[in-house]
């Protein structure tokens, strides 16, 4: 009788399917009127955190003029349409940190949660894109420890998920820039 050796030849495991690509829209449709008073996140955000009293466009439903400091820079806007409302925890960061697996509904009220929004420079905002504080910091070193310490407990608060390299040099970052 003869015994035939059989070999096994390892298989690797079928690659994950590719995780679906950041979309905007995978974030719910944008500003919302929750309360139906015609004034939408952004009106609502500009008028909450201005130094004055807001003056609204002549349909009531947009802010024009009022008194902001952008936390960015620390300069003074008195125009809104110079304001862009930035996520501190950017979207396409969260969607790459697990927000791809969230629900629509959770990723629509990350978009929308006020502790999550600041009305800043354009330029600033777009300076920013889309990186997190290893990569960004405000360029007013005087708002860069509020920022990212708002930043961690926003992203904690929501399960966002850091390698064990970005939590180590996210803590050390804490440090240095809030002296802690």
């Amino acid at each position: 009788m003869s015994l035939t050796l059989l070999t096994c030849t390892p298989v690797a495991p079928a690659p994950e399917p590719p995780a679906a690509s950041y979309s905007r829209a995978a974030f719910g449709p944008g500003w919302a009127d929750p309360d139906g008073d015609c004034l939408d996140t952004r009106a609502e955000l500009l008028a909450d955190l201005s130094t004055v009293p807001v003056t609204l466009a002549p349909s009531g439903c947009s802010v024009r003029h009022g008194r902001w400091i952008a936390p960015y820079t620390g300069q003074v806007v008195t125009e809104a349409g110079d304001l862009d409302i930035d996520h501190i925890v950017p979207l396409r960061y969260a969607w790459g940190h697990g927000a791809a697996s969230w629900s629509a509904e959770k990723r629509a009220r990350f978009a929308l949660d006020p502790a999550n929004l600041l009305p800043v420079t354009a330029s600033a905002n777009r300076s920013k894109g889309a990186r997190g504080p290893l990569e960004w910091l405000p360029p007013d070193p005087g708002f860069q420890c509020q920022y990212v310490l708002r930043f961690r407990r926003i992203a904690r608060a929501y399960g966002l998920v850091h390698t064990a390299a970005e939590e180590r040099d996210l803590v050390a970052l804490t440090g240095q820039i809030c002296g802690a």
